[in-house]
């Protein structure tokens, strides 16, 4: 799917300019695989009891389980449990954190739709180990009586990943999807190359890219298969995507990968 939206009317830009060919990205399972790892928040959305059908938003924390389910603790005494007790039916809003973009909804979010339902005690014991490793201080109430864990299972998945990046995710693909290995480092890895190696980035947009006129180029996304650039023109702003030459899943791999497409973009700028 396109990630461009059309400028109509505009005028058709020169063709040494066109965008290079699109390079390998994750499949929108994968991208919400990594969200759903990500999240600690998220909003739950619930049918309302009082007054009746209308939804009912509220802000949860949040954990997946192995296959990507969110898993939530919850107090008998919030509304929406009662409202889950009355009606399973829900759906959760997950998204990326800002992390200094200046357009929220450039962020990629997914809301999963699917019953929401209590485990039982020999499921409730595996998620609770993994909800205390995502929220610690959980510990201080996890045992009290009026909590319990809940689970959402997926029926549906919607995936938006900003401008022009949207579908519908099937349940059994995002299932089988794995996140993405450098999640728990892309802030790190984009802080590193934005501030430390902006010409690089600049050369990455202009040569690589084929975007000559770029005067400014920000990483903006990392991940096992390459990378997205937010890249300034005097016609606008531009969004870029390039591919490391192989798939990486650590961060030495990722820097040995950012130094050969480095050399690759001195060299076509030669």
């Amino acid at each position: 799917m396109s990630t461009d939206h059309g400028r109509p009317g505009g005028p058709a830009e020169p063709e040494a300019e066109q965008p290079a060919p699109r390079a390998t990205a994750p499949s929108h399972a994968e991208r919400c695989r990594t969200l759903a790892q990500q999240a600690r928040t998220a909003t739950l959305c619930t049918i309302a009891r009082d007054p009746a059908g209308y939804p009912y938003g509220s802000l949860v924390t949040v954990a997946a389980d192995p296959q990507g389910r969110p898993l939530l603790l919850l107090s008998a005494l919030a509304e929406h449990t009662g409202n889950l007790k009355a009606r399973p039916e829900a759906s959760l809003l997950l998204a990326e954190p800002a992390q200094g973009r200046a357009d929220p909804l450039a962020l990629g979010r997914m809301t999963l739709l699917g019953p929401c339902r209590p485990l039982d005690p020999a499921e409730a014991a595996a998620a609770r180990a993994r909800f205390l490793a995502a929220h610690p201080r959980a510990a201080h109430y996890v045992d009290f009586a009026d909590f319990a864990f809940y689970r959402l299972d997926p029926a549906s998945i919607r995936y938006v990943g900003g401008f022009g990046r949207m579908s519908w995710v099937d349940a059994g693909e995002y299932a089988a999807a794995e996140p993405d290995p450098l999640a728990s480092e892309a802030a790190h890895i984009l802080e590193h190359m934005n501030a430390d190696h902006a010409d690089a980035v600049l050369a990455y947009a202009k040569v690589l890219a084929g975007i000559k006129d770029a005067t400014a180029a920000t990483m903006t996304s990392v991940d096992r298969y390459g990378f997205e650039l937010d890249v300034i023109t005097p016609a606008g702003p531009r969004a870029a995507r390039l591919a490391f030459d192989a798939p990486v899943s650590t961060t030495d791999e990722v820097r040995k990968a950012m130094v050969a497409l480095a050399r690759a973009a001195r060299g076509g700028g030669a």
